[in-house]
């Protein structure tokens, strides 16, 4: 119960600190989408049809690499644990680190049954993605039907990347994503 409320107070203030002042909050509709492609409510200049180019990153490889701001392409799960990853009225979620490929691969209950694997996900930081606009301000919107995604979503997420550790927090400003699969 204690790690949830941690976790929960850890989640809003990497809110926060991103910076969701000024968006007025918008609803979230039926955003269930189960087609890879964009559909007609997304913006196709962020969705991208093909797995980006380059080394994939993890949250904790950023983290290793320091506090300067880097060019990435970030792999996770759109996941905040208990709470919403999605940013209500920005085009902006939360992902988690994936388990390392290979092991386990094929169960998708295994992080949670190999104590390595969990221990190793529980520790890792997590990624806030926010698409910004010309004025460095986060784009308004539902990630959910502007970009077709859902929680659980494995994404590969293009941009500036740059670790926080006043909050154990990677942010990226992104520039592009790619759901490779649906939960």
């Amino acid at each position: 119960m204690a790690k949830s409320l941690c976790g929960t107070a850890l989640l809003l203030t990497c809110w926060t600190l991103a910076g969701c002042g000024g968006s007025s909050e918008t609803g979230f509709g039926n955003a269930s989408s189960t087609s890879l492609g964009p559909t007609p409510t997304q913006d196709v200049s962020f969705v991208l049809t093909d797995m980006p180019a380059g080394e994939v990153s993890t949250p904790t490889k950023i983290k290793e690499a320091g506090t300067d701001e880097i060019s990435v392409v970030l792999g996770g799960r759109i996941d905040a644990g208990a709470a919403d990853p999605f940013q209500p009225g920005q085009l902006a979620f939360m992902i988690s680190q994936l388990p390392d490929e290979g092991h386990g691969e094929g169960d998708p209950e295994h992080a949670d049954n190999c104590p390595f694997c969990k221990r190793k996900l529980e520790n890792a930081p997590r990624a806030i993605v926010q698409f910004k606009g010309p004025d460095g301000g986060i784009l308004e919107g539902d990630a959910r039907q502007t970009l077709g995604l859902e929680k659980g979503d494995v994404v590969y997420v293009t941009g500036m990347a740059q670790y926080n550790p006043a909050v154990n927090t990677v942010m990226v400003n992104a520039t592009g994503v790619f759901r490779k699969s649906a939960h």
